[in-house]
């Protein structure tokens, strides 16, 4: 449940991106179909970005591990305070679900509408175009590759010509596949205002596109086209919400589009800045939001009588949440009491948070902090198995190379281990094949798990 809200949280935060982008740069634009091919790209940016493995996009150090790597044992007084937490996932995720589900079904409905629509209409051909004509008031209106007229609409010879190429454009131009598309997203990002805003931008911008193809085709002069829409009447045909007819919503926007100016040659360029910069926006985010919660979780998951190092030297809970994300290198956590006992002298601490920064990650107090606890752990660094493998090539890497499913397959089967922070890219020297091992601590005994850079399970 906590990487589907994870999920849904990232790809909500692309949504509102582009909407901010395309309401300040592109909105007023007379360039439909590049602002429909914005549109739709925006969705399908915000599905796919949280699977990516966006960490290792970014830079080295500009994230913080996403998973806290722990030596020692897992039972400790910090253990049962994560319940709480996973209870509060759980009850976020099940409204999420609730929501879409709801608004799923409602789509449903529109669909069963539809069918029920079309079943009652009579097939005919209208200035050579074949239609379902429904009985009724109302305006004309499509979905897929039908129009529907109702017996008003028909009746009105001299409207009938460019009310009916409006709806071809609709047909032609594939506009139900974007309706859908929109209709799956706002469901799936109910929560977000801004994938109601991009809905409501995009089924504008396909009325701009229906309305621009009439007037092209020469039906209607400008002006009369204008009063045409005025005429139309809404309501009458109970028509599915799916499908694009009348609706007084929009008919202010129709018209001052109408007589917008066409946009000139030169604001093409605010396409080249609206994408791009959005894209940009997101991987930045990224980085800031996963180093931001290492901190809070090296600060905040620990009460405040933990032991706290930083750059080797004892420090407290108050100095590790000031540190600004971006200086952090690493953030290590130890919660077996024999070993806080042993090793930092404490039988009272509940245990101890590391914390090292990238300025100080060769200081004298952190290799010796570094030195201490390979004593204690000498199985850190890269094991003996490595050097059997004499077809790939080895070199250590960071934790947050390692994407999302991969670390969700770690945490659903091997519940008992702790991830060491010890990770090795290997990389075939004839195939340039490239896999992770990864290594994990269950009690005080190491081993390694592999992983695909898609984060599939390769073995142990």
């Amino acid at each position: 449940m906590e990487a589907l809200l994870l999920y849904s949280l990232k790809a909500n935060v692309v949504l509102a991106l582009f909407a901010a982008a395309y309401y300040a740069l592109l909105r007023h634009l007379t360039f439909f179909k590049l602002n429909r091919a914005y549109l739709l790209f925006a969705v399908a940016f915000a599905a796919v970005y949280p699977l990516l493995p966006m960490p290792a996009l970014l830079p080295a150090g500009a994230a913080a591990l996403p998973l806290a790597a722990s030596r020692g044992a897992a039972a400790g007084p910090a253990g049962p305070a994560a319940a709480p937490a996973l209870g509060g996932w759980q009850v976020a995720g099940a409204v999420y679900l609730a929501g879409a589900a709801g608004l799923l079904l409602r789509l449903l409905g529109q669909l069963l509408s539809l069918a029920w629509v079309r079943r009652r209409a009579h097939p005919a051909t209208v200035l050579g175009q074949a239609v379902r004509v429904v009985p009724g008031t109302g305006g004309p209106f499509s979905f897929g590759r039908t129009i529907f007229l109702t017996s008003s609409a028909l009746a009105d010879a001299a409207s009938l010509p460019a009310a009916l190429r409006h709806e071809q454009a609709h047909v032609r131009q594939g506009h139900t596949l974007d309706v859908l598309l929109l209709q799956l997203a706002t469901a799936l990002a109910w929560p977000n205002p801004a994938a109601w805003l991009l809905r409501r931008a995009a089924l504008d911008n396909l009325e701009y596109l229906a309305d621009q193809a009439a007037l092209q085709a020469g039906t209607l002069p400008r002006r009369d086209y204008q009063y045409l829409l005025l005429r139309q009447q809404a309501g009458g045909v109970p028509a599915p919400a799916l499908a694009f007819q009348f609706s007084f919503s929009t008919l202010k926007n129709r018209i001052l589009m109408l007589n917008q100016p066409h946009s000139s040659a030169r604001q093409l360029g605010r396409y080249l800045l609206a994408a791009p910069l959005v894209v940009l926006l997101a991987l930045g985010y990224t980085g800031a939001r996963a180093q931001t919660a290492a901190v809070a979780a090296a600060a905040s998951a620990w009460p405040a009588n933990a032991l706290y190092y930083l750059d080797g030297v004892p420090s407290d809970q108050t100095a590790v949440r000031e540190l600004k994300p971006a200086a952090i290198g690493s953030v290590d956590v130890i919660k077996d009491a024999a070993a806080v006992r042993r090793i930092f002298g404490s039988d009272t601490a509940p245990g101890v948070v590391l914390v090292t920064t990238k300025a100080n990650a060769q200081a004298p107090a952190v290799l010796a902090l570094t030195k201490r606890l390979n004593a204690s752990y000498p199985t850190l660094g890269i094991t003996k198995a490595m050097a059997t493998i004499p077809d790939y090539t080895y070199a250590p890497t960071h934790v947050y190379v390692l994407v999302p499913k991969a670390l969700a397959y770690i945490t659903s089967h091997y519940p008992d281990a702790r991830l060491s922070g010890t990770v090795t890219e290997l990389k075939h020297k004839t195939t340039g094949e490239v896999k992770y091992q990864v290594q994990l601590i269950k009690g005080k005994r190491p081993f390694d798990v592999f992983f695909s850079p898609q984060g599939d399970f390769l073995g142990e």
